[in-house]
This record gives C-alpha cells, structure tokens and sequence, in this order.
C-alpha cells in the first residue's frame, strides 16, 4: 500500500521554476506582490539550502519556508522514524503536500545525518556578490553594492550587504546580521539587524508581507519569529534570543532603532498553536487551531484601540483551497474571502474603505518535453472610481529553450495597455531572456507593473507610464559551481508622447563566488 501511495504521489508531482516555486511557497499572485527582500532571501536558500535533517525547531521556524504545523509535524516525524531520505517520503509527512515539496527542492536538502540530533551540518559556505550598474538619460549615474553571507553548516551565518542606488551615492556600512543557532534549549541568538514577525502581524511584524488579495494562501500569515536578514533597508537593530523548552518557546529582542523592546511567548502542537506578544506599542494573543482539513486562526491586539483578525482556512481535498478573513484594523471593518484550485484562484474583499477582487486561472499543461503555461488574470478595486485590470500570459517551454508574451489592459479613466514577447534559453552554463516591450500608459493612475528579469539582488518591477517601447537583454553564466557572471542592458524610448521624454539605457554586471 504505501509503494503505490508513493508512486501515486510521484505522478502528481509538478516541477516548477524558481519563480513558480517562490509564489508556491510565500502564496502570492504574481512576483510582482513580493519585494525584493523576499526574493533575494529565496536565492540565498537556493544556493545554501536548509538541511531537513539536521536542521534545528528555530532554523526551521526562522528561514521562513514553514508553518509552525510544519515545523512541529516534521520534528515529530524526525523524531519517530528518524531521518528523511527521499522527497516522495517527505510528502507522506502531515502538511507537505506533494506540490509544496516539489517547490521545497529548490531551497532544502535531505542530507543524512545519522541518528536524529546526533551530527550537525558544520562545513562553512561562504557566498560574495559585487555588482555595479549604469544609468544614461538626461545624466549618466551608476550604483555599486555588494553582499557577503558565511553560514557554518545549520550552527550559526553571517550576512552583511551594502550598495549605492542612482539617486543616493554615498557607500554606508549597510546590513550586519549575525546568527547562531542552537539544537537543544537554545533556539537562537541573533545580533545586529534582525526582523521579528509574530501571529498574524498586528503587534509586530517587521518588514515586507503579503496583503490578502493576491490568492486564497495568502489570506493566513505564518510568522518566523526573531530571524536574522540580509535586506539593505533593516528595520531592527540590536539583539534577540529565543529559547525551546518542549513545546513552548519563550523569545525577547530589544532593538536601538526605534528602541523597541520585544517579547514573546508561544506554545506550539501540532493541532494548537497560540502565543502571546508584547511591545512598548502593543500587546496581542494570537492562535490557531487544526482540525481536519481545515484550520482556524486568528489574532486580538491593543495598540491604544482594539484590533482583530479572525479567519478559517478548509482544505477538502489535495490543491483546493477555501477560506474566510474577517479583520478589523485601525477602525475599520474587512471581510475577505476566496477559494482555490491547482489551476484557478479567486479572491474578494470589502470594506467601508473599497472594495476589491482577483481571478487568477493558470493551468500547466505538458506533452513529453515541451510545457504550455498559459495564465489569465482579472482583478477590479473601487474606492472612489473603479480600476479594472485584465493580463493575459502565454509560456512555451522545450528542451531548454523559452518562448512567452505578456499582454495587459488596465481601464480606469481612461484605457491602457502594454504587450511584451520573451525567448530565451532556461538551461546550461549559459543562460540568456531577450524581450520586446510596447506600452501606452497616458495616465499615472493607469501605471502597470512589470517584473523584469535582473541579477540576484536587484528586485526589478518598474512602473510602465507614457507612450513607447523598450529592449532588454539578461542571463547569466555560470563557468563553474564556484563562479557566477550575470548581466542585463536595456534601452527605453518615448518616440510618442506629446511633450519629450528622453530615453533611457542601463546597464548591470555582476560577479558571484560560492565557496
């Protein structure tokens, strides 16, 4: 019984890019709802993959790949049946169904490690970025920046970033977060900048997230606790420790910035989860509940007023998703609510403030080697005037090769559109996307949002306004496992607009060493 249960999840399995495989996890829309923190976090984890097997309840919690059901259903696993040796059996475990461990295998390992807790991942990885950049148009500018991450196995890492932008020059000592991890009492220690993201995020919860609109997963928030960051915009600076007695944890922080003292105190089951979270700004108890197939969740808070947020989440069966989000923050009243497929997502909110919607339908289709994606996207938001926005996606894959186009429509006061095509080769030493871009945005209101392919580390999703066109060319080439080169040159021009704009080139490169 179980060699079929394993072969039947083997023929369900997908295998998504990296992309796919970070909306996957985090449960956004489209790339263009993350930040370039997240995404830069997600391409540190591809590179230095988290070790299932070794890997402690803080790591686990912290690296932000897990819910604390997860973290506790795979300790628990490890724990009774030892070591994990395969990803077909780590989709056997309770809360890993078979799609979220395809996308998991860009970002862990399932190193053995002998009897569980006995031997720790100690070799030392380090990873170096330099970059530099060009921008010509009316002025030429150019922007450096540079990012060192040093990680001792699952015991302790190091990270330090800095850059200049075009608009600010001036090179600063930039991010320096240091961790060390314990397997015991220990959770964790983190010293420099940090983030501390709890319950649902009404009492603390720092840096980007996810706004309930984008899919049905994101509708539920998974906090990471105290964990240690690479972002070049930190909020928190000072130190914090966390500590596992059983199945609570107990964690406090105190950060210079903004000198915020933070403190927190969890319980964590496999079935219940709550905790409660204080700050000199706010206090709040947050909990969640699983029983089968579905979960209910929620969060209370007083930050000098009253705000909750109270939600359930039902899963009737493999890849289909229902929920319900009721929040009511800074004085005003939401109701959000939305269900999902594999293939199709749909969301609705409304507020006294605006009311807004999303429909995503993106099946993946497959014959032999080649892979046709095609996606279609609606959303509308009122608030004081409507805005609607409809994008159409159609993806060819083939041995490596890459054929896509992109087009979009958005109408508020007036209609805007943009239509884009991308080839490009996806495997080998050698890696290049060149695209062709044409747009007509007349009105700010219109604005549309692209992401654009770039190095890691530059988070690209500029806002399309006027009349034009543009080039872009970005790959990378990777000589050996050590060595990393990657690039991008674009031009943009406005041959249409009634008063001029002056065109635009720019040009990155960027050397990465993995040792």
């Amino acid at each position: 019984m179980k060699t079929m249960l394993i072969l039947l999840l083997s023929l369900l399995s997908f295998f998504p890019d990296f992309d796919a495989a970070v909306l996957q996890i985090t449960g956004a829309g489209s790339v263009e709802e993350l930040d370039e923190t997240t995404l830069e976090r997600f391409r540190t984890l591809s590179l230095h993959p988290v070790e299932l097997n070794s890997a402690g309840r803080s790591r686990l919690r912290s690296c932000g790949l897990f819910s604390d059901f997860q973290v506790a259903s795979l300790l628990d696993y490890r724990s009774r049946t030892g070591d994990i040796l395969s990803f077909v059996e780590l989709s056997l475990v309770d809360g890993f169904p078979p799609g979220f461990v395809e996308a998991l295998k860009h970002f862990v390992r399932l190193e053995s490690s002998g009897p569980p807790g006995r031997r720790h991942d100690r070799r030392l990885h380090a990873d170096l970025m330099l970059r530099g950049a060009m921008r010509a148009s009316d002025d030429t500018v150019h922007a450096e920046g540079g990012k060192l991450k040093l990680a001792l196995g699952e015991v302790a890492e190091l990270n330090w970033s800095t850059r200049t932008t075009y608009s600010d020059g001036v090179l600063r000592p930039g991010t320096i977060s240091a961790a060390v991890y314990g397997h015991k009492y220990l959770g964790k220690i983190v010293m420099g900048h940090f983030n501390a993201r709890f319950g649902q995020g009404l009492a603390q919860w720092s840096g980007f997230s996810l706004q309930p609109y984008g899919s049905v997963s994101s509708l539920r928030r998974s906090g990471t606790g105290f964990s240690a960051t690479g972002s070049f915009s930190p909020e928190l600076c000072g130190i914090a420790a966390d500590w596992d007695l059983g199945r609570w944890n107990v964690g406090a922080a105190y950060s210079f910035v903004g000198k915020l003292p933070v403190a927190n105190i969890s319980y964590v089951g496999q079935r219940f989860t709550a905790g409660a979270t204080a700050t000199s700004r706010a206090v709040s108890i947050d909990w969640r509940v699983g029983i089968p197939d579905a979960s209910i969740y929620g969060e209370v808070a007083w930050n000098g007023a009253l705000q909750a947020v109270a939600g359930v989440m039902w899963v009737p069966s493999y890849g289909n998703k229902i929920a319900a989000l009721g929040r009511y923050v800074e004085g005003v009243p939401e109701l959000i609510a939305g269900a999902g497929t594999r293939s199709l997502d749909a969301v609705a909110a409304i507020s006294s403030r605006q009311f807004r919607s999303m429909a995503r339908w993106s099946p993946a289709l497959s014959l032999g080697p080649l892979a046709f994606t095609p996606s279609l996207r609606l959303a509308a938001r009122c608030s004081e005037s409507w805005r609607l926005e409809g994008r159409g996606e159609l993806g060819l894959t083939w041995n490596g090769w890459l054929l896509h186009s992109r087009l979009d429509i958005v109408h508020s006061n007036g209609t805007s559109w943009l239509i884009n095509a991308e080839a490009g080769r996806t495997e080998g030493k050698l890696k290049a996307y060149f695209r062709w871009t044409l747009f007509r945005v007349e009105d700010w209101a219109n604005r549309i949002y692209v992401y654009e392919r770039d190095a890691p580390g530059s988070f690209n999703v500029p806002a399309y306004y006027g009349k034009g066109w543009s080039l872009s060319l970005a790959g990378s080439w990777r000589p050996s496992r050590r060595h990393a080169f990657y690039f991008r040159a674009s031009y943009i021009a406005y041959p249409w607009m009634d008063a001029p704009k002056p065109s635009r080139t720019e040009v990155k490169l960027q050397y990465q060493l993995c040792l």
